[in-house]
């Protein structure tokens, strides 16, 4: 599964469980925890894409030492982590049990790009927006805050695993994002989901101005509200 996918199931998974658990997890954590298993691209060569983070063996303990350091926080998280593996092995197949059996895969193996897994990546993409809406999350690329200019972290590590991931395969990015119908869509919905990402972290940005704005007016160096003349 692609970036767009991982990103939306985790956010619908960890926000959904988040909820059930009485428990806010903010959005930038949400989208972050379902691309945490590719961050193996950063390590590369010393680590291989797609095998000790893909594996039950390494994710489940990760997962147990979160929920037992932040309690419902990192249960919420852990299942954002956990909806990447899911994914995987829908449209491919994941090592469950690397390194201790490192060729026993796992999954259904639909096919990536394909028609299943176009309907998962954008129809997740869907369900983002509408549920961001019910719990007003679509607020962070309105209105300047704190947790706005977080958005910038998922927004960093979706850019930079894309290009690197393409870079360590030589693969000409722009024509192979719109080589084929099904990844012309998904790469659509890679382009807007950035953009939204993009809009927050301005938005960030503003906050962080004026927070800055604030408290030099309150050491007397500006005025907040300037004097008509």
């Amino acid at each position: 599964m692609f970036l767009l996918g991982h990103t939306c199931w985790s956010y619908l998974f960890s926000k959904a469980t988040g909820r059930e658990l009485n428990v806010n997890l903010p959005a930038y954590l949400a989208l972050l925890s379902g691309i945490l298993p590719d961050f193996d691209i950063y390590f590369q060569p010393y680590i291989a894409h797609h095998t000790y983070t893909h594996s039950l063996l390494v994710v489940v303990p990760v997962a147990i030492v979160l929920t037992y350091l932040f309690g419902k926080l990192g249960f919420a998280f852990s299942i954002g982590i956990l909806s990447h593996l899911l994914g995987d092995s829908l449209v491919g197949t994941i090592p469950i049990l690397y390194p201790l059996l490192p060729n026993y895969d796992v999954g259904l193996n639909l096919g990536i790009p394909g028609v299943a897994d176009t309907i998962l990546e954008i129809g997740a993409f869907a369900l983002v927006l509408v549920y961001a809406y019910f719990n007003s999350d679509y607020r962070l690329v309105l209105k300047p805050s704190r947790e706005s200019l977080l958005l910038g972290i998922p927004l960093f590590a979706f850019v930079t695993l894309t290009l690197l991931f393409a870079g360590d395969r030589s693969i000409p990015l722009a024509a192979f994002a719109f080589s084929r119908r099904a990844l012309t869509v998904i790469t659509l919905g890679h382009i807007l989901l950035s953009g939204i990402l993009a809009l927050g972290a301005v938005q960030g940005f503003r906050w962080y101005l004026g927070k800055g704005r604030v408290k030099r007016a309150i050491a007397g160096d500006v005025s907040p509200i300037q004097p008509p003349t």
